[in-house]
């Protein structure tokens, strides 16, 4: 476990490992808000660190298991209240449904009750925005500190070149949330899996551009009468392991297609 500081943030972040992988996940303390509580696997330590540095509130960015992964534990360890997007109240109250390579990756969700998230949240001595940023699950949000150009990203950024995406994952509404944050002033980028990234405003951009391009040849390719098939080979001749041990619900095949059936609608 590494524990570090930036800009007042607590920074926790440690590796998830299976099967020769290793994904990094980070957790966020600001001003008693812990933002995100990480994946069952790492409950100990997440513990640890909620009890070293002392919480009041958990915020979440979205539903999935390796952001929610804690939050019965912490809510029953510190007796503080839990926020989510209210169209995930319901479903985050019973255990999560987990695919089994997810559920050895992350470990087990524990269901839990939560309030619905404001539009603002006011802490001791900062104040966040929640804004809505729907793509990478229907429920994604982001928390943006306006006066300190601090943002707190969730899964929106994770990488400025996007290759594979989960199977539900809707590429053009991401394109517009990453617009929608781009109208916003902020310097840092707090990602759930990238870590603090001090040029965030200029990699999310970046993101956004690769994301465009990629469309683009996609189209372009569509029209010189490639399958989408042949489109993925071409485009992503190399497939990652997970694709293979997710049983392809991670996918650069579920990228094209996402991006490919929007032409359909423009």
């Amino acid at each position: 476990m590494t524990l570090n500081e930036y800009q007042g943030v607590r920074i926790f972040n440690r590796p998830v490992k299976m099967l020769g992988t290793a994904l990094m996940v980070y957790v966020y303390l600001v001003d008693g808000m812990l933002v995100d509580s990480g994946p069952h696997r790492l409950q100990q330590s997440v513990g640890a660190f909620c009890s070293r540095w002392g919480i009041d509130k958990i915020v979440h960015t979205h539903f999935h298991e390796d952001h929610t992964g804690n939050t019965a534990y912490l809510r029953h360890q510190f007796q503080i209240p839990a926020y989510v997007h209210p169209s995930s109240l319901e479903r985050l109250q019973h255990n999560g449904s987990i695919p089994f390579y997810r559920l050895a990756y992350w470990g087990k969700r524990p269901g839990f009750k939560a309030d619905p998230l404001p539009n603002l949240i006011e802490n001791h001595s900062s104040r966040f925005h929640v804004i809505p940023t729907p793509g990478h699950t229907s429920d994604h949000v982001v928390f943006l500190d306006k006066e300190h150009g601090r943002l707190f990203s969730g899964d929106l950024f994770v990488h400025p070149k996007t290759r594979i995406v989960m199977s539900t994952e809707n590429i053009p509404q991401v394109m517009e949330s990453l617009r929608r944050i781009l109208q916003e002033n902020f310097e840092t980028v707090y990602c759930a899996h990238a870590g603090v990234i001090k040029n965030g405003y200029h990699l999310v951009k970046q993101k956004l551009a690769n994301l465009e391009a990629l469309q683009d040849q996609i189209f372009t390719l569509q029209e010189k009468g490639l399958s989408r098939k042949a489109i993925n080979r071409k485009l992503f001749p190399e497939t990652p392991p997970i694709t293979y041990y997710s049983f392809g619900e991670w996918s650069s095949h579920h990228l094209v297609r996402s991006l490919a059936d929007n032409q359909k609608e423009t």
